[in-house]
């Protein structure tokens, strides 16, 4: 796994569209509990599980990794077993590994 340093992380308009504030996504995105890199040909986007302070379940979230830091490009709640999946927190059945 690459160590990365510590970037400046912005939050995208369109991560608010599913009702999450800034200060939530912020929150989650640095209190993670599962963080992957995803596959070519999206390898600069960095998924995440995390949750926050007032939210009561998990939030999935999508970061573009640049030169200026990371942006956050969608965040909601609940996951999609999609996403679930490929953190590999999921089997195929939606059973918990």
């Amino acid at each position: 796994m690459e160590v990365r340093p510590v970037q400046n992380i912005y939050v995208h308009p369109h991560a608010l569209k599913h009702g999450l504030s800034e200060d939530e996504i912020l929150y989650a995105w640095n209190n993670f509990v599962r963080s992957q890199f995803r596959k070519t040909p999206r390898e600069d986007q960095c998924v995440r599980i995390g949750y926050g302070r007032h939210t009561s379940g998990a939030i999935q979230m999508v970061g573009i990794v640049k030169e200026f830091g990371t942006l956050i490009i969608h965040a909601m709640t609940p996951p999609q077993p999609r996403v679930l999946r490929e953190l590999g927190i999921r089997g195929r059945r939606g059973d918990r590994l």
